[in-house]
């Protein structure tokens, strides 16, 4: 380094000594001992100069550099000059001011004043560097000097910059604000903060997505960056790895390969964590050009991550509890706020309309002023209890409103302790459910009350039946549980519709209530058509069976509804409490069991329970495996009885009959096994097959060459009821071959009239088959006159029972003579089945009856008799009574 002014003009004194060599040597001795002295204090000084903390310049008055320490040096060349840079050079060239003018540095050296304070800049690789100058005019060893003391002012502008740059996040953070459009901004600040090429807040998503809050010093769209980011080297290597560990990491493209690359050019990245309350809530990514960040540079990032993740956060609770408060207010249930001693601080909106009270009528009172007196102190004691011990309460309360009207909540109540952990304040949740608790009784009693009778159900009866069972058992009593049938219900239903069926049921309940009310405890509709009482403090049996005809007599009697007189039956079943049986279920089992024997009882309409019912029901259950058998082993088979034409007598027809041949009891009844087989559901297989046996007989009949006659089917009511009726019987004809006019199915009238809508449709599809319909015991149910002219069906089949009677009985003759005339005028042939006497032929033949079946003309028998009889009558198949062998039975009576 070049010596300060006063040892260089030593050095000159010492050089013109050496040159003249003419002094004595004493002299010159003293002058090397001088010389010695005066190079030990230039060094001192220089130690001195380059020790000092700032950066100092020596120049002339006239702006010409004379010297610099070394801190002037690195500062005006950014660190990297040699030490004579400056030495000799013009001040101007150095130092400009900051606006780009030069400053008239003559006139500032030539102040003597105290010193002159004023901010320059440098350059530096192309940029302008600020600088402060503070100028002090001195004289040294006679001669005046100038010493410019300089201080960069860019770490302090910065250090200024980001200062005023936190101070103004903490403010915007407690102030609030749309987080999505701040992080914007805050890139930008930063990138300029720090002269950034690029600035991005980050956020982790699910499933390794990233999300981009924010971007400054790229063209690229915040979306385009995060699927630059989404890239598993950035998800899952680099921002993971930040947000896992929770520290910086610098990438320069000297010692580490980057990611993918980023959407401007860059030397070095920074990842920054942004630190939540406990956890990294997001990534701060900053990228530059040229030399990376240096310690001081990269402390100053950190700590603005670590204010930025604070603000991010003081905003995301900012906008959670705006959300909360929101939700809170617009919540649809009432919520209040009070202070640990009950006084209401804030309702919401809810509370308001809930209760009927304004804000401003509430704060600073009690919640007692909803006390509706429902609930007794015992329970708020419990309540205050709860609370006060931090606990949560929840239970239902009946509050009043300011209008006295009552409403039940489902109340919630949770203590708010403070920082200290003490409680501070209670907040309350009203939800109202008056709807729902009469819902919840509406629902109650729908489950457990039949809506039509307003009389207990099924369910209500059982438990009924078990208090009443408990109660006989420890009072050693007794009790009676009837079980009420009404006859011929479903007739009325199907014939006059459900809602005179409904009259009706409302009608027959309110009189067995009225009979039966003072000595039953429990009257209950148990099904369609059934009813149940319970008669507890149980005398004698006199009693129960005194009950019933009670009963009986009350449901027999007509029923008027709106004009039209409608009659039904009863029948009813008793078993007795003990000796019937000793719990609910079976005194219920054996009871329906009573009165199950009343309904197929011709006679008695009132039964008892007795053992014989239940060795009755074990043979009848063993019918059913017996039937369920025959039908797998062909036990089944099929007679005819022949249909004669009235004028000829001529057999024009047949009704094929079904009929069991038992291995170990011979011939079953009908009126036996076919109840079973309707109740164990046997009877659509059984169906089926008479339908597919009886055509394949006629078939049989036709290829032998008998005389074409008609086969008619009957048809049961589940069977009609099966979808599949039509698509069986057209498999069946079309199978066979055989001419579908020789078909006929039966079927009843109040089968038709359950859905006689239904009914038609079916009718219809069967009679396009080009088989004939028939419907049999006319008379018996209640047919519709305004349907049956709709029915599409080719004959009415006269019931027997006007039949039997009708050359003795007026009425039956009446019957008979009606419904042959109004089959006539429907354009319908009528038979009359039952025909058992020559007087009943002649009555029929007389009132132009077309066709007639029964055992004056021959009794139902195989069809290889059948068979014998058509050949026996020779051409037309015509026959006589007593004309026909011995034991085809024709003409006789069985």
């Amino acid at each position: 380094m070049v010596p300060l002014l006063p040892l260089a003009g030593l050095l000159t004194v010492f050089a013109a000594i050496r040159q003249e060599r003419t002094a004595a040597d004493e002299k010159v001795a003293r002058l090397e001992a001088a010389l010695e002295a005066s190079g030990q204090a230039v060094g001192r000084v220089r130690h001195l100069l380059d020790r000092l903390p700032d950066a100092l310049l020596v120049v002339d008055p006239d702006g010409t550099v004379r010297d610099a320490n070394d801190r002037a040096i690195a500062l005006l060349t950014g660190g990297c000059g040699p030490a004579d840079a400056f030495v000799g050079q013009p001040l101007r060239l150095l130092l400009t001011g900051e606006n780009g003018a030069a400053p008239d540095w003559p006139q500032l050296l030539s102040e003597d004043t105290a010193g002159t304070d004023l901010s320059v800049s440098v350059s530096q690789g192309g940029q302008r560097v600020p600088i402060r100058a503070v100028i002090r005019r001195t004289e040294y060893e006679g001669q005046d000097i100038c010493l410019i003391a300089l201080h960069g002012l860019a770490e302090e502008r910065r250090s200024g910059a980001m200062n005023d740059f936190l101070h103004e996040l903490d403010r915007t953070a407690i102030a609030g604000g749309n987080p999505e459009d701040l992080q914007q901004a805050l890139c930008h600040q930063i990138c300029g903060l720090f002269g950034l090429g690029l600035t991005v807040i980050a956020v982790p998503e699910r499933q390794g997505q990233i999300s981009v809050r924010g971007v400054s010093g790229s063209a690229v769209s915040a979306e385009a960056l995060a699927v630059v980011l989404s890239r598993p080297d950035w998800s899952n290597g680099v921002l993971q790895d930040v947000v896992r560990m929770g520290g910086r990491l610098l990438l320069t493209v000297d010692d580490s390969p980057l990611p993918a690359a980023l959407p401007v050019p860059q030397d070095w990245l920074v990842v920054l964590p942004l630190w939540g309350q406990t956890d990294v809530i997001g990534c701060l990514m900053v990228a530059g050009t040229g030399l990376a960040p240096d310690q001081r540079s990269l402390k100053q990032m950190d700590t603005v991550s670590a204010r930025l993740g604070n603000a991010l956060q003081v905003m995301q609770d900012q906008t959670q509890m705006r959300l909360q408060g929101t939700a809170l207010a617009a919540a649809a249930n009432a919520i209040f706020i009070t202070d640990v001693s009950g006084r209401i601080e804030w309702v919401n909106a809810a509370f308001t309309r809930l209760s009927g009270y304004e804000a401003h009528e509430v704060l600073g009172k009690t919640p007692a002023l909803l006390r509706s007196g429902m609930q007794d102190d015992d329970s708020y004691r419990r309540f205050w209890d709860t609370i006060k011990s931090g606990r949560v309460w929840r239970g239902e309360m009946v509050e009043r409103r300011k209008d006295g009207s009552l409403y039940t909540v489902d109340q919630t109540v949770a203590p708010i302790r403070d920082e200290r952990d003490q409680i501070a304040h209670f907040v309350t949740v009203h939800e109202d459910i008056t709807e729902r608790k009469r819902a919840e009784e509406r629902i109650a009693y729908l489950s457990n009350y039949d809506t039509l009778t307003r009389l207990p159900n099924r369910v209500l009866f059982r438990d009924h039946l078990y208090q009443a069972v408990n109660q006989a058992r420890n009072n050693r009593t007794s009790l009676a549980v009837l079980f009420v049938d009404l006859d011929r219900f479903s007739r009325v239903n199907d014939t006059l519709g459900h809602d005179v069926g409904d009259q009706l049921l409302m009608t027959i309940a309110s009189r067995i209530n009225a009979v039966a009310a003072p000595e039953a405890d429990t009257i209950a509709r148990i099904g369609g058509d059934e009813f149940a009482l319970i008669q507890n403090r149980l005398t004698s049996t006199e009693a129960a069976a005194l009950l019933a005809r009670k009963v009986i007599d009350a449901v027999n009697r007509p029923v008027d509804i709106s004009g039209l007189e409608v009659r039904v039956g009863t029948n009813v079943g008793i078993a007795i409490y003990p000796q019937d049986g000793e719990d609910p279920d079976h005194l219920i089992k054996n009871a329906d069991m009573a009165m199950y024997r009343a309904v197929r009882s011709e006679t008695e309409k009132c039964f008892f329970y007795s053992n014989e019912m239940n060795d009755e029901a074990r043979v009848r259950l063993a019918l059913e495996g017996d039937l369920r058998r025959a039908l797998e082993n062909g036990d089944l088979c099929l007679n005819f009885q022949p249909q004669v034409d009235v004028r000829s007598r001529r057999i024009i027809g047949v009704e094929a009959l079904l009929r069991w041949k038992h291995p170990e009891h011979g011939m079953i009844p009908p009126s036996r096994f076919i109840p079973v087989a309707e109740d164990s559901g046997l009877i659509l297989p059984i169906g089926d097959w008479v339908i597919q046996e009886a055509i394949r007989q006629s078939r049989a009949w036709q290829d032998d060459g008998l005389p074409p006659i008609t086969v008619a089917i009957n048809i049961s009511a589940v069977q009609f009821q099966q979808g599949n009726l039509v698509r069986r019987v057209g498999d069946a004809i079309a199978g066979s071959g055989v001419d579908p006019a020789r078909i006929e199915l039966e079927l009843t009238e109040s089968m038709l009239m359950q859905d006689a809508n239904e009914a038609i449709r079916t009718l219809e599809d069967l009679s396009g088959l080009g088989a004939k319909l028939a419907i049999d015991d006319f008379g018996t149910g209640y047919s519709s006159l305004s349907y049956l002219k709709q029915f599409p069906v080719d004959r009415l089949k006269l019931d027997q029972s006007f039949v039997r009677q009708m050359t003795t009985n007026h009425s039956d003759a009446v019957i008979a003579r009606a419904t042959i005339n109004l089959g006539h005028s429907l354009g319908l042939e009528v038979i009359a089945e039952g025909v058992e006497t020559e007087d009943q032929y002649e009555y029929l033949r007389a009132e132009g009856c077309d066709v007639v079946q029964g055992y004056l003309f021959g009794k139902p028998m195989p069809a290889d008799e059948l068979a014998a009889v058509l050949r026996y009558s020779g051409p037309g198949g015509s026959v006589a009574a007593g004309r026909v062998p011995e034991g085809l039975l024709l003409g006789t009576v069985q």
